[in-house]
């Protein structure tokens, strides 16, 4: 069982790869930075929104994933709820 030290907002300030999707972002990219701990070691990673979104709609409390898993897994769900955040910060900058 992995449990969260600490789960924080953060604007990227170098490029870093969101461990629920792989992919990478760029500097200045609202990201969360997590530090967990897990077999006895402390580990921190990136997560970005869409992949925020995917856990909030399709996890449930104690799911967990591993490295790059949630867009391998749902290629297809993953895109949409990435168009459809794009969409709605379109929509909020208009």
């Amino acid at each position: 069982m992995t449990d969260i030290l600490r789960w924080q907002e953060v604007k990227t300030r170098k490029p870093h790869k969101c461990f629920g999707c792989a992919k990478e972002y760029p500097i200045n990219t609202k990201m969360i930075n997590a530090s967990y701990a897990e077999d006895g070691t402390v580990n921190s990673c990136y997560w970005c929104i869409t992949c925020l979104e995917y856990m909030h709609q399709y996890f449930e409390y104690d799911d967990e994933t591993d490295y790059g898993e949630i867009y391998e897994n749902n290629k297809e769900e993953w895109e949409s709820i990435k168009k459809e955040l794009e969409n709605s910060n379109v929509r909020k900058s208009n």
